[in-house]
């Protein structure tokens, strides 16, 4: 081995060395024999081995568990690499840790992943000091990606792999956002739209809107350059740099250009009037009152301002400027000739104007009087450019102090937002009129149609606008057309709207009510009122307050009664002198009054019982009366009928004076007259029109007391092209007027507040103070030359809506509500208002209180609460200083009604509003109850019947139930019992049903007063049937009922017999009335032991023997049964007895054959024996009454011959005995003769 320098000693045996270090090549290797260290490449070595280098080590084994390299602990115990230092570094020279698996503290390197052992805790990667992590290739995150500071990418990003991705964008943008190729990419879409976009500026090649409003945002103009104005500067000068000012207004405006502002420092400014302020240029002052602009002397009658869209005038004052009638120039602010406003208004902010007349006096510093001071501003839209979006301006904390003249005023279509603004002295605070051209000096009317019938009109075509009695009204050319819209240009006259009006409710009084009975003038229908008090009432109404303006009042009278004073109808409120209308009649002279100060009474007597039409009328300052069309008398007046009355028709306003008489087709029209007389009177009943505030037909229901205000306005709307309408909708002539929108103004002093005269004419004015107008220059404050009427003027149909405040405080909205703030009084002068206030409102007077909120009025112990009257302590009482309580509306109960005095009710009475409900009469009804309708209600129902009904008499349809009686009183009607379905008619115990009568607890019984029952019927008649064993249990004498057993009737008269042919047990005993069934042969047979003993015929009787009593009949012998007793045929009074053709009356026996000869014969040597010691007549007559056919043997006595004479064999009459024992004389003289013959 080759040495080199070894210092020290020389060596001693074995290389020893003992107590002094050993140094190789100085630090190649250095033994520290004293601290028994080795150093390499280090003289001073701090451990056992220590190296200054890298030490490479082939195999390096470590016995101890535990080894320490610096900060960096290995211990084999616990296989783990520590540190005590902040990091831990392992450098190879690959830069390559080769190991399945790394963890050092909670951070794991396990093959691809690199993770936080200890669960939900963060993993942090972090650079040191201004290190970045930079992470080399593609790197995808599938959770979420959270970054507490900034992020920043060199390359491209895509953000979301799908439109269902969102980004979420909290921090604000602070960069511009460039697309990467022009025109390419958009921001949203048609589907997917940002709802608001916030900019300052927007330049666009192109803007598509449909109809986007974009208010006051500057969408075409960007900050532009800032042109200064002083006192001090130079007109030659750019202007552009405040110590570069130009000297005047006017040459800073013909510098500017839309962004510009000119800036005008402070100090009086004498310009050239008019100064035109370009479109999109602003003119600023440094402050209100430090800028004052003035004309020069030579334009002091012109407009101070002409302005263009999107212009701007603040912080200055105008002033010392004339208003020039003649050429109407002299306005602060006016639009320029050609005014284009795209995007914004010209707005006007900060700006005081004040001017005077040019002739003033102590008494009138301003020159009121003089009507020539400067005016405040005109918008008038008819300047306005064809292309202009609008013509409106804004004026915000603007204060126009013009004396005598217009503050604002608005025509031809022009718009103003009136906000935090002042007028002082005007002759008219805001003024807003219709004008003729209208807005762009193109003005048209829009009119909107319902109830179209036939095809849309078309352009061209005219639209013609008829009145009830189809007289023209209006008639224009449609321009264009829309759905159930036409526009038609410019401003046609006499196209007016249906009256929009609600129904007015009329309240019946006593016994005032309509009748169908005649006289009626039209209709069904007539009011009627019978002089005691009875009389219709109509609350407050505007539409009766007529105040200085034309009016009619009209109707049909029908006089009743020819003396005293009686009121046909009556507007005063509540007092005789009330200046308002009252019409009566003295002994049928008619009179018309204001107040209680008659005012036309012409000299006329009207007729009882006759119909008259009346009409009183004004027309302007003219009143008319005129009776069926004709005049009868007029008068000067102009009297104010106030602004709202109520209406009493029949009486008095307080009932006095009542009318007899009848009242029909009452009309009430306000804002027209009549001025010329109709003629005659009308022929039918009046119609509702525009004008129409009432209308009362009085048809109805016979005795009713509801009235209907008849509102029906139906237009007769015609087309030329054959279309028609029902109305008009819409009549929209804001081209002509406009629109002024007022917040928070005022008008002070001056002759007229808000002034608005036109249809097109609309104002919107919220909290506007109307402060001593009326007192025009005076500034005394003097209350009593106020006139609050010309605080809010509308002529002509203009629209004016406002809520103000006047120089006491009072407070008022619209016609209808006002507060006197003195005395705490609230007046609606609306029949009807609504409160919203959810605190509520507290009256006290420190005593009583009354409370009134959203849900209740609570006074004293009284609460209303929605439509419940309550009491929060006791009972409820209502009490009338009259007597008598009108309930004007449906009153409903929920509870008891306990009236103790009489009940009477004049219109429908319901009671109960469900099945459930129940009435209790205790009390006996005094009176007919009859049906409104005939047979339509019904007393009771199927399930709910009457108990008993108690009458003397009912009369059903044409039954009558009277005492124990039903009949029909219908002349041989029926009475028919008809039940329901399977149902029976149940009389008592009887049921009967269909043709069946059951009792089903025990016996039909039929018991007659004549003891017969007839059943008068050409068909049969049913018995009860059955066996044997099923006849009745218990039975009574008189039944009878057919044996299926034995096939015959049978009968009980305590014991069963057989009816019906009368049959034995055995059946061989019996009587039959046919020899079989439907033999029909009218014969009754009577059979014993099956042997025929007898048959009865219509003509005989024949039996084999008959017995009756003592009597036997047999073979051909009438017999005595009793040996030896008499057999008697007697007659009955004069009757006979009749045997064959003898008949036998007491002891006369007579042949009843007239002529007939009648013969006793006797059989064989029989004879005819007369016993008795009497006598035997024998026929006694003359010679005429011997028989003309005599028989031989005939004998009889002849009462001329006297003699007893018989019929010989010879045919001759001979003598057997007479007076003269033998022969009579006659025979003798006979005899004589025929032998003297025969001699």
């Amino acid at each position: 081995m080759a040495i080199g320098r070894i210092s020290g000693p020389l060596l001693k045996d074995n290389l020893l060395r003992n107590g002094t270090d050993l140094a190789f090549e100085t630090d190649l290797l250095y033994l520290d024999v004293t601290n028994r260290r080795i150093g390499v490449k280090t003289t001073n070595p701090q451990y056992a081995l220590d190296v200054n280098g890298i030490a490479r080590v082939t195999d390096l084994e470590i016995t101890n568990n535990v080894f320490n390299i610096g900060n960096v602990q290995i211990d084999g115990n616990t296989a783990t690499i520590s540190t005590t230092a902040q990091e831990f570094s392992i450098a190879t020279a690959d830069n390559t840790i080769v190991g399945n698996r790394v963890l050092v503290g909670d951070l794991e390197i396990n093959n691809n992943f690199l993770e936080n052992t200890n669960t939900n805790s963060d993993l942090f990667i972090r650079a040191n000091g201004t290190g970045e992590v930079n992470i080399v290739g593609n790197t995808t995150i599938t959770g979420n990606l959270h970054a507490t500071g900034n992020i920043s990418a060199d390359g491209d990003i895509q953000i979301g792999d799908d439109d269902t991705d969102s980004i979420t964008l909290n921090a604000d943008i602070a960069s511009d956002i460039m697309p990467d190729i022009d025109d390419t990419y958009n921001i949203g879409s048609a589907s997917k739209r940002w709802a608001t976009a916030y900019f300052a500026n927007v330049t666009t090649d192109k803007l598509t809107t449909d109809d986007l409003d974009f208010g006051n945002i500057d969408l075409i103009s960007v900050p532009g350059n800032t042109i200064y104005v002083a006192t001090n500067g130079d007109d030659t000068h750019a202007g552009q740099h405040p110590q570069d000012p130009v000297l005047t207004i006017e040459k800073a405006l013909q510098l500017a250009s839309v962004g510009d502002t000119v800036y005008i420092y402070p100090g009086q400014y004498q310009e050239a009037f008019p100064l035109t302020v370009p479109m999109g240029v602003t003119v600023k002052g440094y402050s209100l009152r430090s800028v004052e602009v003035t004309p020069t002397s030579g334009t002091q009658s012109n407009d101070a301002f002409l302005l263009q869209g999107d212009s701007a005038v603040e912080e200055l004052t105008v002033k010392d400027f004339y208003y020039n009638s003649g050429a109407d120039t002299g306005y602060a602010f006016r639009f320029a000739n050609n005014a284009r406003t795209y995007l914004r208004s010209p707005y006007i902010r900060n700006v005081s104007v004040i001017t005077k007349g040019t002739t003033v006096s102590s008494d009138d510093p301003r020159g009121f009087d003089s009507g020539d001071a400067g005016r405040g501003a005109l918008v008038d839209g008819s300047v306005a450019h064809p292309d202009s979006r609008e013509a409106a301006m804004l004026f915000h904390s603007v204060t126009f102090i013009t004396p005598g003249q217009s503050g604002l005023k608005v025509t031809n279509g022009g718009r103003v937002e009136w906000l935090n603004s002042f007028t002082y002295f005007a002759d008219k605070g805001i003024e807003i009129v219709d004008g003729v051209a209208g807005l762009k000096s193109d003005g048209k009317t829009r009119i909107k149609y319902s109830g179209l019938t036939g095809g849309n009109p078309g352009v061209g075509e005219t639209i013609t606008l008829n009145d009830a009695d189809g007289n023209q009204l209006a008639q224009a050319t449609i321009e264009s057309t829309d759905t159930n819209e036409v526009t038609i240009d410019g401003k046609p006259s006499g196209f007016i709207l249906p009256l929009s009006r609600a129904k007015k409710t009329v309240t019946a009084v006593g016994d005032a009510k309509i009748t169908q009975t005649n006289p009626v003038k039209f209709g069904t229908g007539i009011g009627v009122f019978d002089g005691t008090g009875d009389r219709f009432t109509v609350t407050t109404q505007t539409d009766f307050g007529f105040g200085t303006g034309d009016f009619s009042v009209e109707g049909w009278l029908y006089i009743s009664d020819d003396l005293g004073t009686e009121s046909v109808f009556d507007f005063r409120a509540g007092s005789d002198t009330d200046s308002a209308l009252h019409f009566y009649f003295v002994d049928r002279q008619p009179k018309i009054a204001v107040g209680n100060t008659i005012v036309l009474q012409p000299g006329i007597t009207l007729v009882n019982t006759t119909f008259y039409h009346f009409m009183i009328t004004r027309v302007g300052s003219t009143l008319y009366f005129y009776v069926d069309g004709a005049l009868q008398g007029s008068t000067s007046n102009s009297t104010d009928l106030g602004t709202t009355k109520p209406l009493v028709i029949g009486s008095q306003y307080n009932g006095n004076t009542p009318w007899d008489g009848r009242i029909d087709d009452f009309r009430i029209r306000k804002g027209i007259g009549v001025s010329v007389a109709p003629g005659s009177a009308p022929s039918a009943a009046t119609v509702v029109d525009q004008y129409t505030v009432l209308k009362l037909n009085f048809d109805g229901d016979e005795g009713s007391q509801i009235v209907t205000d008849d509102d029906t306005f139906i237009q007769d709307v015609q087309f030329s092209g054959g279309a028609s309408a029902t109305a008009l909708t819409l009549i929209d002539q804001s081209d002509f007027g406009g629109e002024i929108r007022s917040i928070a103004s005022a008008s002070v002093y001056g002759n007229y507040g808000i002034y608005g005269d036109g249809p097109g004419s609309i104002v919107y004015a919220i909290g506007m103070n109307l402060a001593y107008i009326g007192t025009g220059k005076d500034v005394t404050n003097d209350v009593t030359e106020v006139n609050q009427e010309d605080e809010v003027v509308a002529l002509n149909d203009a629209k004016l809506y406002f809520s103000t405040v006047d120089h006491k405080g009072d407070f008022r909205v619209g016609d209808l509500f006002r507060i006197n703030q003195q005395t705490g009084e609230v007046t609606f002068t609306n029949a009807e208002f609504l409160f919203n206030n959810n605190q509520g409102i507290t009256f006290t007077d420190g005593v009583n209180t009354t409370i009134v909120d959203g849900e209740k009025i609570e006074t004293g112990n009284i609460r209303i609460t929605g439509n419940t009257i309550s009491s929060t302590v006791g009972d409820i009482n209502i009490n009338s200083s009259t007597g008598e309580i009108n309930l004007l509306d449906d009153v409903n109960i929920t509870g008891n009604l306990d009236v103790s005095g009489n009940v009477t009710i004049g219109g429908n009475i319901t009671l109960g509003d469900q099945d459930t409900d129940s009435i209790n009469i205790n009390a006996q009804i005094d009176s007919d109850i009859i049906p409104n309708l005939d047979v339509t209600y019904n007393l009771g129902s199927t399930t709910q019947a009457w108990a008993e009904a108690h009458v003397g008499k009912a009369i059903i349809d044409n039954i009558v139930i009277d005492n124990d009686t039903i009949e029909s009183i219908e002349s041989n009607g029926d009475i028919n019992f008809v039940p329901n379905g399977t149902g029976s008619v149940v009389i008592d115990d009887l049921s009967i049903k269909g043709t069946t009568i059951t009792n089903a607890t025990g016996d039909i019984i039929l018991d007659p007063s004549s003891e017969t029952v007839v059943i008068d019927s050409t068909g049969a008649l049913v018995l009860p049937k059955g066996t044997t064993a099923e006849r009745p249990g218990s039975p009574s004498t008189g039944m009878i009922r057919y044996n299926t057993d034995s096939n015959v009737f049978e009968a009980y008269d305590g014991g069963w017999i057989q009816l019906g042919g009368v049959y034995d047990d055995d059946r061989d005993t019996y009587i039959t009335p046919e020899l079989t069934p439907g033999a029909d042969d009218d014969t009754i047979r009577f059979y014993a032991g099956g042997t025929l003993v007898a048959d009865v015929t219509a003509e005989r009787f024949d039996a084999r023997r008959l017995e009756v009593d003592d009597i036997a009949i047999h073979d051909n012998i009438l017999e005595t049964i009793t040996t030896n007793a008499d057999l008697n045929l007697r007659a009955n009074g004069s009757g006979f007895v009749t045997i064959e053709n003898f008949s036998f009356n007491g002891n006369t026996i007579t042949n009843t054959v007239n002529g007939a000869v009648t013969t006793l014969k006797q059989n064989g040597s029989g004879y005819f024996k007369v016993e008795g010691n009497g006598g035997f007549v024998i026929p006694v007559g003359t010679n005429a009454n011997r028989h003309p056919t005599p028989e031989t043997g005939m004998m009889r006595y002849n009462s001329v011959e006297d003699r007893v004479e018989i019929y010989d064999i010879s045919n001759n009459w001979v003598s057997v005995a007479g007076a003269t024992g033998a022969v009579t004389f006659n025979d003798a003289e006979e005899i004589a003769i025929k032998l003297a013959l025969t001699i």
